[in-house]
């Protein structure tokens, strides 16, 4: 019976057997004031018919609770009818009609009931007439029989109906019971293969990456190169597939997280650059007015951006591709509208009707063209939903297709997600001639984004298509910056360089174009969006920002950490704040000091043997509560994952910064944390760094494999502290050494993780990514406890590292010990390769609209 409750037939028979119920109802009350039949039946029959409608609009009681209460009242009101002498032979078209649609509500025992009812109606009726003297000749007597034959017949007919109706309705669902069971079995069997695959993927990617920074054969690297990036494809589908059997199932959850558009913007660009084919343009206009903050599941916004612009590259052969994302304000707090328009193939009206259905391409030919699992759009309409979204698509043959998403997003920071930090000392140039592009809908892209980064910025940019008017523009003008697509660079590279000299002068470009040796202008890889642009406009006042901005003499700091490379990062960092700091290599050992001494801010890593970070806090602030001394507790972490932030600041960490640190992001926390009263805004002359000879040391290290660009930048660009992470370096790798040895002897594969974890991380904060990819194979693989692939790796690792230990010994001329167990003691954590690009905030400033 619920299979027939589920039934629409079942849920529309009530509203027509009410709304027959009204009428009829209607229809007898007229008649019993023309015949002067009685009054008083008339008011339960009106009182009936409310009462029904109320159960009805109000869903009072079950669905089958409520048929059986409208079947009473229509017992009631047919019984009043068919009782008087004019109605008895009238009754049978009425309950014949009654049975009728009676059928439709699948209850047997309904059908039995009215039939009894018939009977006990048409008896009563009949008797009364006998009663009145009425002769019952053959003729009365043969019409009595016939309607009762009539009626059982009807009964009969609608009973067997009902009984056919379930066996059907049995088997079909019993067939979509099986057809079920068999798509989640299927969908398991997906899942479970893509999960077994994903992990010799992962190894493919891993070690083919060691393999292409060791080959220095080219051809040998061209073909690592292509066996990386199919791995990579191949990654990329098992994780479609792992979503789409989520959607599928119904199994999708939730992640919210706060985050920044800018951040995730920037690991969206990075990742689909490979796939962007040169010919093509990829333009991303974002409105400032979306807010700076905002809280979604940031994983499936990612996702959903990511499958709409590869849908758009993989069927677009010309022209390009133009993301458009802005943002409705509402009560909770912004729709973002994320539109995506390509120049490609398009598709039929029939095509779009299939488009989301799983597997669906438009045809063979097209699959042909594209490629691909034909789960995108499925995937996208799958999160969409989940996040309380809609999706539309419009599309015409051979002109291209726009998919438009509309997501609900709660907004943190209503603040413009565009800033820059003096726009009104900013004027910049763009050297564009948007004419070469043939397709109009490009040049109409790249306006638009350029309008809007002006509006953004509340900057003045001018624009000039051509050499001479460049020069007309400079002798009117003084430019700070100063964009360039690469085909004018190559135009007008005389010139433009000749501006480098006084102007800051951005190259767009491909991947593959490459400056001149000498040139003092910098590249911007395209895609060309606002982001970058801001990166570039507010460099110059990000060195003054960590130079000059702040300065805490007053306060002591406490950094925690089980490897003391990031010890010491940490203590130089913060030193440039005038604070004084105090190292602990444990959670444990960050406990005794505070019970000791008092600390003004603590910097507390998670992953530490014994006491991890969220432990030793909650013992902190157990203790200092009792003294109402609240200390401010940051998290210096390297879990960077997408709800790291949120889950620290859950657990009651006062702020969250990643590494590297970035010097803008750590400002921002201790601008929060701290009080104003602590920060002095002039600090001190500090001296310059010794410079003598340090360039001839930084290519002997080049030719150890080293990467001191790199290296310099997580330093902070301080020559002489990158010189002493050398040093520290050498003199203990003998130390972890030794000490994975011994794990390893003995099985230890937690303690031999951490270990190697910590040496993974200092050979990416000294530039060494090659060696710090094997580490992290190493690392993985203790993770797994896979012993056999440690036993053998392990020693190529050592041994690399002793070389290099000993060439650094030979460069640097001298190398400590491994430390002592004084203030810069301790084992600490620091993962480099965990790195995201930093978002920078500045206030906004009241600026007026620039113009192009």
């Amino acid at each position: 019976m619920k299979q027939m409750e589920k039934n629409d037939l079942f849920q529309a028979s009530q509203l027509t057997i009410l709304l027959s119920y009204t009428v009829f109802s209607v229809i007898l009350i007229g008649e019993s004031f023309l015949m002067h039949w009685e009054i008083w039946p008339l008011v339960p029959i009106t009182i009936g018919v409310f009462a029904s409608w109320f159960l009805h609009l109000n869903q009072q009681f079950t669905e089958r609770g409520r048929i059986w209460v409208y079947s009473a009242f229509i017992m009631f009101t047919f019984f009043f009818y068919g009782s008087h002498r004019t109605s008895v032979f009238d009754t049978v078209a009425v309950m014949s009609v009654v049975l009728i649609l009676y059928t439709m509500t699948g209850i047997r025992r309904l059908i039995t009931f009215l039939q009894f009812l018939y009977y006990i109606t048409f008896g009563y009726g009949l008797t009364m007439m006998w009663k009145n003297g009425e002769v019952f000749d053959s003729l009365m007597i043969s019409r009595a029989i016939l309607h009762i034959a009539v009626i059982t017949t009807i009964s009969i007919i609608s009973r067997t109906t009902i009984d056919k109706w379930l066996q059907v309705m049995s088997a079909s669902n019993r067939e979509i019971e099986a057809l079920t069971d068999a798509t989640d079995r299927l969908n398991d069997f997906l899942a479970n293969v893509s999960h077994e695959t994903r992990t010799p993927i992962n190894a493919i990617i891993g070690l083919t990456g060691i393999c292409i920074d060791e080959e220095p054969d080219s051809e040998r690297q061209a073909n690592l190169i292509a066996v990386r990036d199919a791995g990579r494809r191949v990654a990329e589908q098992i994780s479609d597939i792992l979503d789409f059997t989520e959607i599928d199932r119904g199994r999708l959850t939730n992640n919210y997280e706060n985050y920044m558009l800018s951040s995730l913007l920037n690991d969206l660009v990075e990742e689909i650059r490979p796939a962007k084919p040169k010919e093509l343009e990829l333009v991303i206009d974002v409105d400032p007015a979306i807010p700076s903050v905002m809280n979604s599941d940031v994983s499936k916004l990612r996702k959903i951006l990511r499958h709409l612009i590869l849908n758009g590259l993989k069927y677009t052969r010309e022209g390009g591709i133009y993301v458009r994302l802005t943002s409705i304000p509402q009560s909770y707090g912004v729709n973002l509208i994320i539109r995506v328009t390509d120049t490609g193939i398009g598709m039929t009206e029939e095509e779009l009707e299939h488009i989301t259905e799983r597997y669906y391409q438009a045809d063979s030919g097209r699959s042909r063209q594209g490629g691909g699992l034909g789960l995108g759009l499925t995937i996208v309409s799958g999160f969409t939903a989940a996040l309380g979204g809609f999706m539309t698509l419009s599309s015409e043959p051979g002109k291209g297709t726009t998919v438009s998403v509309s997501i609900p997003q709660k907004v943190i920071e209503p603040e413009s997600c565009m800033s820059v930090a003096k726009p009104d000392q900013l004027s910049l140039g763009a050297f564009l001639h948007l004419d070469k592009y043939p397709d109009p809908n490009v040049r109409e892209y790249y306006n638009m984004m350029i309008r809007n980064i002006v509006r953004g910025f509340g900057v003045q940019m001018h624009r000039v298509d051509n050499a001479a008017n460049l020069r007309k523009l400079l002798a009117s003008v003084r430019l700070t910056h100063l964009f360039v697509s690469e085909e004018e660079y190559g135009d007008a590279a005389d010139i433009i360089e000749e501006i480098a000299s006084g102007v800051i002068v951005v190259v767009v470009a491909n991947s593959d174009f490459v400056l001149p040796e000498g040139s003092r202008a910098r590249i911007m890889e395209k895609p060309f969006y606002c982001f970058p642009v801001a990166a570039v406009l507010n460099a110059e006042y990000q060195t003054q920002a960590a130079d000059d901005a702040l300065f805490y003499p007053d306060i002591t700091a406490l950094a925690v950490d089980d490897e003391p490379m990031n010890l010491i990062v940490a203590k130089n960092i913060l030193k440039r704040y005038g604070m004084s700091v105090v190292t602990a290599g444990s959670g444990s050992e960050a406990v005794d000091l505070c019970r000791a001494q008092r600390f003004g801010i603590i910097f507390m890593d998670h992953m530490m043997p014994g006491m991890d970070g969220i432990e030793a806090m909650k013992r902190i602030r157990a203790d200092s509560s009792r003294e109402n001394d609240d200390v401010p507790i940051v998290a210096l972490t390297a879990n960077a994952v997408s709800t790291a932030r949120e889950t620290f600041l859950s657990v009651g960490f006062d702020g969250f910064v990643s590494k590297p640190i970035e010097l803008v992001e750590l400002e921002r926390v201790l601008r929060r944390v701290l009080p104003r009263s602590a920060a002095e805004r002039s600090a001190p002359e500090r001296p310059e760094p010794p410079r003598n000879g340090t360039q001839s040391v930084t290519e002997q290290l080049r030719t150890c494999g080293l990467d001191p660009e790199e290296a310099l930048h997580y330093c902070g660009d301080d020559e002489e502290f990158y010189l002493t992470l050398l040093r520290q370096f050498a003199g203990e790798t003998a130390e972890k050494d030794e000490n994975m040895r011994k794990f390893l002897a003995d099985g230890d594969l937690e303690n031999y993780e951490i270990v190697v974890h910590a040496l993974k991380s200092t050979l990416k904060l000294i530039g060494s990514g090659a060696l710090s990819e094997r580490a992290k194979a190493l690392e993985s693989a203790a993770k797994e406890r896979d012993s056999a692939f440690i036993t053998a790796h392990h020693e190529t690792l050592m041994t690399e590292c002793r070389s290099l230990t000993d060439q650094l010994r030979e460069i640097l001329g001298d190398a400590p010990a491994a430390p002592d167990s004084g203030e810069d003691a301790g084992i600490m954590e620091f993962l480099p390769e965990s790195e995201t690009d930093g978002v920078i905030e500045f206030e906004p400033d009241d600026g007026e609209e620039g113009s192009v």
